[in-house]
């Protein structure tokens, strides 16, 4: 999250059952006689709930993370070398686990940055469900969890996909941006160089930006939901999770357009995003600072997002 300045799957039945988290699965069983094919009764579609992300999975990738950074000078910050490693890092990890990946170059306040943009090969391209996480920090620290935690969340659902094979009815696309910290600049190159109409077939865009958070003086980690949502209804999936877990949330967190929302919201896309803090008075200790390491990042924290993410991300995709 920036600042802002002022002046921001021989003859017997088989029948193979298979369910994917959050995906309506028809199968229509056949009967194979001295080479005749008989097509029987289609099984009821059933809908389950996403796989459980672990822990292990996003503080891997935020581990990583932190090691790119303390050999660049303790920052990931665009034009540095733990900027590249974090580029290179996120570009390994989505295309190892199947995943269509492009990248868009270029340049602000003349340094290079790079949108890394991930397509799950599946589903209606006209119906895009959309998440994103810049994965930049600030030349004054790590960003681990601004937004580290943004980016190893992405991932590990990434993985979670792969993993169980989704064939959504609509397309999934993540996006990781570079230069946030500079004013939202990859996020904006990137919904300016969509092609005629092609912002018209995002149905939802989805931000997470600082989602780590640590209780602090003795306050519980306030989880927000973006203040979009609540017209436009992408806030449900989240409100339903959180509720279930017994989790308040402040569902109205207005964030001033100070993310990578901003511009798809500009462009007419419906958006929303999911924040570990409660207002911009309160983004926490370290935020922004050399001290937003792995020690700012609570893992339960990093781990409730990314299970909200695949819930939404699954539910909003059919």
């Amino acid at each position: 999250m920036r600042n802002v300045r002022l002046l921001t799957p021989g003859g017997m039945m088989r029948v193979r059952k298979f369910a994917l988290a959050g995906v309506a699965v028809a199968v229509t069983a056949t009967l194979t006689v001295s080479g005749s094919t008989y097509a029987g009764a289609a099984v009821a579609p059933v809908a389950v709930a996403p796989p459980v992300i672990s822990s292990t999975a996003p503080m891997a990738h935020l581990t990583q993370l932190m090691s790119f950074a303390s050999a660049s000078n303790n920052t990931r910050v665009i034009g540095s070398a733990g900027f590249t490693s974090t580029v290179n890092y996120v570009k390994s990890q989505l295309t190892a686990s199947g995943w269509t990946v492009t990248t868009q170059s270029f340049t602000t306040r003349g340094k290079t940055a790079t949108n890394v943009i991930a397509e799950w090969p599946y589903g209606d391209a006209t119906h895009v469900i959309m998440a994103g996480a810049h994965s930049d920090s600030v030349a004054a620290g790590p960003g681990i969890n601004d937004n580290g935690s943004g980016v190893a969340a992405l991932l590990a659902n990434a993985a979670a996909i792969s993993q169980s094979a989704l064939r959504p009815a609509k397309r999934i696309r993540f996006g990781f941006w570079g230069a946030e910290e500079q004013g939202d600049v990859g996020s904006s190159y990137y919904v300016s160089h969509l092609a005629g109409g092609e912002a018209k077939k995002i149905d939802a865009y989805l931000n997470f930006d600082m989602v780590g958070n640590k209780a602090e003086n003795g306050k519980a980690v306030g989880w927000s939901l973006y203040v979009e949502g609540q017209s436009n209804g992408l806030n449900a999936p989240f409100k339903s999770y959180f509720s279930a877990k017994g989790i308040t949330v402040n569902a109205s967190l207005d964030t001033d357009d100070r993310s990578d929302h901003a511009a798809f919201k500009n462009a007419g896309v419906k958006v929303t995003g999911v924040s570990s803090v409660r207002s911009l008075n309160e983004l926490g200790a370290c935020y922004h600072k050399a001290c937003d390491n792995l020690s700012d990042v609570d893992s339960n924290s990093v781990t409730l997002a990314s299970n909200a993410i695949a819930n939404a991300v699954w539910s909003l995709a059919g």
